[in-house]
């Protein structure tokens, strides 16, 4: 894998500060391995952080979630299964965009916006890097997960009306 920079602009601030850390730590390499990912570095946006684990066959398991995503999700998504969430009918979009970067190790930003189980309403952008050990396939994602607007609020009809 080569590390190429990403083609896209990232004009929010927080998403922004997680990709420049994230180049730095990359060194010479395609990625950064997690044991070089320090918390203390991004302290500024570890409430809006999380850390995937890419588990075989492919899927997604959050290791680490921040607290500004699990307020918003109102629940502690830390150990959840990322197909086990009710993404209201955007779940294959959402697993084909981590899928994406834990095969090809380039990053991401996508937007999403739908309504949740508890009949929340989530509208936000999303970072997704790869993080590897010894520069090989990506075996973990770090990202940065950022409500748009006013999001996490509930919806006035439920979603089964």
């Amino acid at each position: 894998m080569n590390f190429e920079p990403m083609s896209q602009v990232i004009e929010d601030p927080d998403l922004a500060t997680l990709y420049a850390y994230w180049v730095g730590r990359c060194g010479s390499r395609p990625m950064p391995c997690r044991a070089d990912i320090d918390p203390r570095d991004i302290a500024s946006v570890i409430p809006l952080v999380f850390i995937v684990d890419i588990c075989e066959p492919l899927r997604f398991r959050f290791r680490l979630v921040g607290t500004a995503i699990c307020d918003r999700w109102h629940e502690d998504l830390t150990g959840r299964w990322l197909d086990e969430l009710c993404f209201d009918g955007e779940l294959t979009t959402v697993l084909e965009q981590y899928a994406s970067v834990a095969r090809t190790g380039i990053p991401r930003i996508d937007k999403e916006e739908f309504v949740n189980e508890e009949s929340r309403y989530l509208h936000y952008q999303r970072l997704l890097l790869p993080l590897s050990e010894e520069g090989g396939m990506p075996n973990m994602l770090i990202g940065v997960q950022k409500a748009i607007g006013m999001d996490g609020y509930l919806t006035a009809v439920p979603k089964w009306m």
